[in-house]
């Protein structure tokens, strides 16, 4: 018997030496990450490109959750072979950015989560666009569905008498989690929301979020000193550059004791990891929409108890990767729940073609490009219809008409690409402007649209927020514009006197190709804008007080109706270049809206 026990205790010893989990006390832990994914459950590009069942076609679709699915799947049993375990994580921004934003009673990226294990998730700013309330719904109904999977927001403020907070007592919610693990590694989560995204969630309060250096080392310090992890990972919405700045890499420089932090919110998609601060913190992220996943193989010696080395990956999901069958089962479940739903409001199905293009519209930091033209442009245009449809003239009785439209780069989510066939669907021109839910309507998401006055005093001022301003605080803050030309002097800029003249065109004119009059500047105008970017106005007064600038003050905002019929019928956001992009044609007109339109020309 003895000789048995021992033979089996040999065994198990060769066994673990034989195997690099552990081999002189060294431990191998695989961290696998995703991150705004924006509900991409189609992957990123033409709709009708998506063919994850099919590596043979060449499609140049990225992402999609039957390709991440795989992947998952494929790296976790291949590291299980060996003896690794794997952890899957995902730091926020999962909803909000998708027609699948429509399944809110029971959201896809969580179900998804849930049928891939993850082991724990966070927060982003994103999430709070429905505010808390629309949080908690997301998360009750997940949960009723069979959601178990960690969410942690260890910053994360809720008052006592806040709908959330009934969701952290259920423990739905937690501050930290505690992953245990082969060889004894034990792993400490905390997530955080960081400064900038916290920046980008207006309507999460009364929830607020404690980025006080302070307390978040009380959080590692606990985990490491009254938990005894081993390894503390933040999974945390803060972001970082490849250049080495940003939210996370102040964090890093910080607090001291963070190990790992899988970062997410700035989009960025790391080739190689950073390592910043005291305590060599390990920093990566995946980039946007599911278009990759990082891989972090950490091995850790449980007998010097420090990190001794990594190797990072960050992997393509791409046409190479066959998708999982089980998963776009799902989503093809979900794709004909929401075409019943949109048939059943008088809209098209998710594959239904709206328009054609020969040509690529994509968003540029910082420029006018066709995209941001186009988005303002079916603002004003679609407006100003309705206020045909209901008997205005628009040419002659201003100040009625929509003189503006504008259209934060922020709330611009896809590019329109014409693909192999050229057809953009309901589901392509939907994904351009998806953003946000309505106070006034929560059934149906998207940002309402707004009615607002400016002076024309105030229209110089908004002109050089996008131009002058928008560099200083980013890229999401830089404005699209129809109805205005804008002569722009770029030696002015520092002393926020960039914008020289502001020509406003006809409001009839739709496409802004005839001629233009100046603003007056004690005139006053009438804007088309999104609720989002009137709850975002608070940001850019305070940074135009900052320099000594008149803050904006827009007048009389009111929701837009589609129609004059009694209750809410309000025109969302993403209804616009639905509407719009039919009134202009079969296809979208490239000497306006390609790289060298017509439409580039409004700041010159």
């Amino acid at each position: 018997m003895k000789k048995v026990k021992w033979a089996a205790l040999a065994g198990t010893l060769l066994l673990i030496l034989m195997t690099s989990a552990c081999w002189f006390g060294n431990v191998t832990v695989t961290i696998l990450q995703t991150s705004d994914v924006h509900h991409h459950a189609s992957g990123y590009g033409p709709y009708l490109d998506y063919t994850p069942m099919d590596t043979t076609d060449g499609d140049e679709i990225m992402g999609g959750y039957a390709r991440l699915a795989t992947l998952i799947k494929s790296i976790r049993e291949e590291q299980k072979r060996k003896c690794i375990p794997t952890m899957v994580f995902d730091s926020g921004d999962f909803t909000m950015g998708t027609v699948y934003d429509l399944t809110a009673a029971d959201p896809i990226s969580l179900k998804f989560f849930q049928m891939m294990k993850y082991d724990a998730i966070t927060l982003g700013n994103h999430e709070f666009d429905w505010g808390p309330q629309g949080l908690a719904m997301l998360l009750s109904n997940a949960v009723a569905n069979g959601f178990t999977v960690p969410v942690v927001a260890t910053n994360m403020v809720v008052p006592e008498d806040n709908v959330l907070q009934g969701i952290k007592d259920a423990g739905i919610i937690v501050g930290t989690k505690v992953l245990q693990h082969t060889c004894g590694v034990k792993l400490g989560i905390i997530g955080l929301m960081g400064p900038d995204s916290d920046s980008k969630a207006p309507v999460a309060a009364p929830v607020t979020f404690n980025h006080d250096y302070a307390f978040i080392q009380q959080q590692v310090d606990y985990l490491k000193k009254t938990r005894k992890v081993d390894v503390v990972i933040a999974l945390s919405h803060g972001g970082v550059e490849n250049s080495g700045k940003g939210d996370d890499a102040d964090l890093a420089s910080n607090v001291t004791g963070i190990d790992i932090i899988a970062s997410g919110h700035y989009h960025t998609a790391t080739g190689e990891p950073l390592v910043i601060g005291p305590s060599k913190t390990i920093i990566f992220s995946p980039g946007e929409y599911g278009k990759y996943l990082s891989r972090l193989d950490v091995t850790y010696n449980i007998f010097t108890r420090k990190l001794v080395d990594y190797e990072f990956t960050l992997i393509p999901v791409d046409d190479s990767v066959e998708g999982d069958p089980q998963i776009q089962a799902v989503v093809d479940a979900y794709n004909a729940q929401i075409g019943a739903a949109l048939s059943s409001a008088g809209l098209p199905d998710l594959d239904a073609p709206i328009t054609t293009t020969s040509f690529a519209l994509e968003k540029s930091s910082f420029q006018v490009t066709g995209i941001g033209s186009l988005a303002a442009d079916s603002l004003r245009a679609v407006a100003n219809g309705l206020l045909v449809e209901q008997g205005l003239n628009i040419d002659t009785s201003p100040p009625t008409p929509f003189h503006v439209g504008v259209v934060a780069s922020g709330v611009i989510r896809d590019d329109i690409y014409p693909g192999k066939t050229g057809i953009v669907t309901f589901s392509d021109v939907y994904n351009m402007l998806p953003l946000g839910i309505s106070p006034y309507d929560p059934s149906v998401p998207g940002y309402p649209l707004m009615s607002v006055y400016a002076s024309g005093e105030d229209d110089y001022t908004i002109c050089e927020v996008a131009l002058t301003l928008a560099p200083q605080i980013g890229s999401d803050y830089y404005l699209n514009f129809s109805g205005l030309s804008i002569d722009y002097d770029i030696s002015g800029a520092p002393m926020f006197q960039g914008v020289h003249d502001v020509g406003v065109y006809n409001p009839g004119d739709s496409l802004c190709m005839g001629d233009t009059t100046p603003v007056d500047p004690d005139g006053m105008y009438r804007i088309v804008v999104d609720l989002y970017a009137l709850q975002m106005l608070y940001i850019v007064n305070d940074y135009l007080e900052l320099y000594g600038l008149p803050t904006i003050e827009p007048l009389y905002p009111s929701r837009i109706d589609r129609d004059l019929a009694e209750g809410v019928q309000e025109l969302k956001e993403w209804m616009a270049p639905l509407f719009f992009l039919p009134m202009i044609g079969t296809t979208i007109p490239e000497a306006i809206y390609g790289p060298g339109g017509l439409a580039m020309g409004r700041v010159y």
